[in-house]
């Protein structure tokens, strides 16, 4: 019996640094945002090992993901398209200014 070869589909979304997840968490102690980590997400059909969701600590709903892919880091908001930036560091950055 002849077996069928798959190959196996990355997921879209990486594991951040532990050095990105520092810093994530910085970040929200000090703009008073909550972060949680999720791991195994998965929303129409595309995997992700992990997305860190951010709330403000005045709603239930997430306000922004983001998550890794192996070129970028994306922040997609509740509501929006979402944004592409080189490093952590940078998607942060541009979240302080949507909080002004």
């Amino acid at each position: 019996m002849e077996m069928l070869r798959t190959t196996p589909t990355p997921p879209t979304g990486l594991s951040f640094d532990i050095a990105d997840l520092i810093l994530i968490k910085g970040w929200t102690e000090y703009h008073d945002v909550r972060m949680v980590v999720e791991l195994d997400h998965s929303v129409e059909g595309e995997e992700y090992e992990e997305v860190v969701a951010l709330y403000t600590n005045d709603r239930m709903l997430r306000r922004w993901i983001l998550w890794r892919s192996a070129c970028d880091v994306v922040v997609q908001p509740l509501l929006g398209r979402p944004r592409h930036f080189d490093c952590v560091a940078d998607a942060l950055e541009s979240l302080i200014a949507v909080e002004s």
